[in-house]
């Protein structure tokens, strides 16, 4: 089996991803998740290690939530961010609701290089991701 998509963010010309091993234990070692963070643009293209726990998707399952919430509600970006997974541990994304959406991959552990992200998504995109994110949640919790 291939990698799997935990998180997608991606418009016309860039993306930002996170992709488990789909490999015998999903990367799974110890409760931690080992996986890549995948950056595609025009001017970079570089994969960097992160780990995380299931607790870090869940935190990133609420954030996804809150999103498709405020997507549905009409609201506008208010510019707020949150880091996934939590800062310090590995490298990790700065998420920032704004227009236009921001990702910024964040390595202050191993090279200190910061990677910002513009990205224009399509209307809908946070109730997609959370789907996404909420089916390969149950797969690993079925251990397939």
């Amino acid at each position: 089996m291939g990698e799997l998509d935990v998180v997608r963010f991606a418009d016309r010309s860039r993306s930002v991803s996170v992709v488990l091993d789909g490999g015998a234990g999903r990367g799974r070692h110890e409760g931690w998740y080992d996986a890549e963070i995948v950056i595609e643009t025009g001017f970079v293209g570089a994969r960097l290690p992160v780990q995380f726990t299931d607790a870090d998707l869940a935190d990133l399952t609420a954030f996804l939530a809150a999103r498709a919430a405020a997507e549905e509600d009409g609201a506008i970006p208010d510019g707020s961010a949150t880091d996934w997974p939590a800062a310090g541990r590995s490298a990790y994304l700065r998420l920032r609701a704004a227009d236009p959406f921001l990702v910024e991959v964040r390595d202050p552990v191993q090279s200190g290089v910061t990677v910002s992200v513009p990205m224009q998504l399509r209307d809908g995109w946070a109730t997609r991701a959370a789907a996404r994110l909420g089916r390969l949640r149950a797969t690993l919790a079925d251990g397939n």
